[in-house]
């Protein structure tokens, strides 16, 4: 009789949902069937727990992708409590998913937060820790978006990894609820990054790119190619975690030069 499956091991299940492009949600990825053997679990139950998340996804179903039908209470349970805090939801199911691949791991320590920065054992939070946990945040966001913009640019389609960045719509230093929710973030090339945190880009509420008047008036060549050409086309949309359009409007807002 298959055993139940625990929080732990949801946890570390779905920090590899959110990083996997739906296309790989199959018992022969190679990621499966590592964190699978750490869980002491077959590669065809990990990658069916994988598809059960999918079914809860509304980007899948919006594209007809259903995944299974066979998620359970815990499943949604596991998938509501990331929507409502992201940033210690990430940080668990990074911590399970390094317990499930590293046996030393312990998955359940207390969490470092800015707003409460005890140590694990008493005492204040080491400095090591908080960085640590920061970059176990942004490693994930990174990740997560790769695989939802498959990749690509959202705006121009560059598919060069390393030329690409994990851009925030809200900046990380704005507003610390928002770091790690990935409704807030798009995959864009360096240039365009550049672009729309300075507000020469910007998105508006039906996924259009817009471009800042004073350089869609510009003669530079460079700029009428790398930037104004994409002035109205339609963004890229990923595979799941929209971008907000609250998010984006509010960076229209504040930052886009018009």
């Amino acid at each position: 009789m298959p055993r139940d499956w625990t929080d732990a091991e949801r946890l570390a299940a779905m920090y590899l949902y959110c990083q996997t492009p739906f296309g790989r949600l199959h018992a022969r990825n190679p990621e499966i069937i590592a964190l699978a053997h750490g869980l002491g679990r077959t590669p065809s139950s990990l990658a069916m727990k994988l598809t059960n998340f999918a079914s809860l996804d509304p980007e899948q179903q919006r594209r007809g992708i259903k995944g299974l039908r066979g998620a359970s209470e815990g499943d949604r349970a596991i998938w509501l409590e990331f929507h409502v805090d992201w940033s210690r939801m990430v940080e668990r199911s990074a911590r399970a998913y390094e317990s499930a691949m590293d046996h030393t791991v312990d998955p359940t320590p207390p969490l470092v937060s800015e707003r409460s920065v005890p140590g694990p054992w008493g005492g204040v939070a080491t400095t090591v820790e908080r960085t640590v946990a920061a970059r176990r945040g942004q490693d994930w966001f990174r990740g997560t978006l790769i695989a939802g913009f498959e990749g690509s640019c959202c705006v121009s389609g560059c598919n060069r990894e390393t030329m690409l960045v994990a851009s925030h719509i809200v900046p990380w230093a704005e507003d610390s609820a928002l770091r790690l929710n990935p409704h807030n973030g798009l995959l864009l090339s360096a240039i365009h990054d550049r672009a729309f945190e300075n507000g020469d880009l910007a998105i508006d509420d039906d996924y259009r790119v817009l471009i800042a008047a004073p350089l869609r008036r510009s003669a530079n060549e460079f700029l009428q190619q790398a930037l104004v050409r994409f002035h109205g086309q339609q963004l890229r949309m990923p595979q799941r975690f929209a971008p907000d359009p609250a998010l984006l409007r509010r960076h229209r807002e504040a930052r886009f030069l018009g």
